[in-house]
């Protein structure tokens, strides 16, 4: 029997799909939790390829189903206890394949992690115009937080095109000569906040007052994140806390060493949700030192250095610098008792993606 013009109609549409998908100006390459979070307020307003390249997995599963996006190619790289090298060396190798095999014109990465460097550099090697979300970001040790401090500086200097959150990381940007052009838009991560913040339950997720908590820095593993767990821990005794457990091992045996009580990794809007109704935070996380003035929140910074002062310097947050038990309980009890700044978010007011692709279409 032979087609009919209604098969060869379609037909017709599904080569032409394929074809345009594979057309794609721009390409997406990301890879964790985080940057899937700030990068979906950009994804969902362009028709672009996106490359999630597995270094989370479960944690990045999630968010993918929350923003409605499904990765065009999953490398699935991810695999227990692999080496940062190793990682690095792989994402560039599979990534170079796939973008030989199209004609972006635009990548864009975001942040610092191994996959925007992976990201990066392979579209330097092939003459691609890059885009880095999220730059200028400093903090001047390369050691802490790392080895995110020394990513960040290499892909600055290869990109092309810089958004920069804040008028710090801009300055950053200048005092380093950085050649590409240097926009300042404030955090995606903001939009994607203000997505969820008012769909958030009525209700508290839990009736009793809790801390909110977060650990899985890097440069923290050993001595450093025994000392975090054990003030966690003695915080619990008068007042609940709520700790997402991280997937990393070494966070894991850290817990376990210390018997601390955790939950079960979340989602981003039910952790927004913790958030909103928590008494303050302890973490050491980049991204939630971004968050929590939007909820006009506290935040301890578990870490020695942070390369956003912003929250420190609006009095939303109080650097930790040193890691050891009775002197992080000391600070949380003293920086507690200060009132609660209620100021705008230093990072912007949720309109930093209409931002960065207006001045994209400018650009083009």
């Amino acid at each position: 029997m032979g087609l009919t013009l209604v098969d060869l109609y379609l037909r017709f549409l599904l080569i032409l799909v394929t074809k345009y998908k594979y057309m794609k100006k721009d390409c997406f390459i990301l890879g964790t939790r985080p940057t899937i979070i700030k990068l979906a307020p950009i994804i969902k307003k362009t028709n672009a390829f996106v490359i999630h390249t597995g270094q989370h997995k479960e944690l990045a599963d999630n968010m993918y189903k929350l923003f409605n996006i499904k990765p065009d190619i999953d490398l699935k790289m991810m695999k227990k206890n692999q080496d940062i090298s190793e990682f690095l060396s792989e994402c560039i190798y599979k990534l170079n394949k796939i973008v030989k095999k199209n004609k972006f014109e635009r990548i864009w990465v975001h942040g610092d992690t191994m996959s925007c460097l992976a990201g990066a550099i392979v579209a330097s090697m092939n003459k691609i115009t890059l885009i880095h979300n999220e730059s200028g970001l400093r903090s001047y040790d390369k050691n802490n937080p790392f080895p995110e401090e020394t990513t960040r500086i290499l892909i600055d200097n290869m990109a092309d095109i810089l958004f920069a959150p804040t008028k710090r990381a801009v300055k950053n940007l200048k005092k380093e000569n950085i050649k590409g052009k240097i926009y300042m838009v404030g955090n995606t991560v903001v939009d994607a906040l203000e997505m969820f913040k008012k769909k958030l339950p009525k209700k508290r997720p839990i009736e009793e007052k809790y801390i909110l908590a977060t650990i899985h820095r890097r440069e923290s593993f050993g001595n450093d994140i025994i000392e975090i767990f054990k003030a966690l821990k003695e915080l619990s005794k008068t007042t609940k806390v709520i700790l997402p457990v991280h997937p990393n091992p070494n966070v894991q045996k850290a817990i376990k060493e210390i018997g601390l009580e955790t939950i079960k990794p979340i989602d981003y809007k039910t952790f927004l949700w913790y958030l909103r109704d928590c008494e303050y935070v302890c973490s050491d996380s980049g991204g939630i030192q971004e968050e929590v003035p939007s909820f006009n929140k506290k935040i301890i910074v578990l870490r020695k250095t942070t390369e956003r002062p912003e929250t420190i310097e609006s009095g939303y947050g109080i650097l930790v610098n040193k890691l050891e038990k009775q002197h992080i309980l000391k600070t949380i009890n003293k920086f507690i008792k200060i009132k609660t700044p209620n100021k705008k978010n230093p990072f912007g007011n949720g309109d930093s993606s209409k931002k960065i692709l207006k001045t994209i279409k400018k650009n083009v």
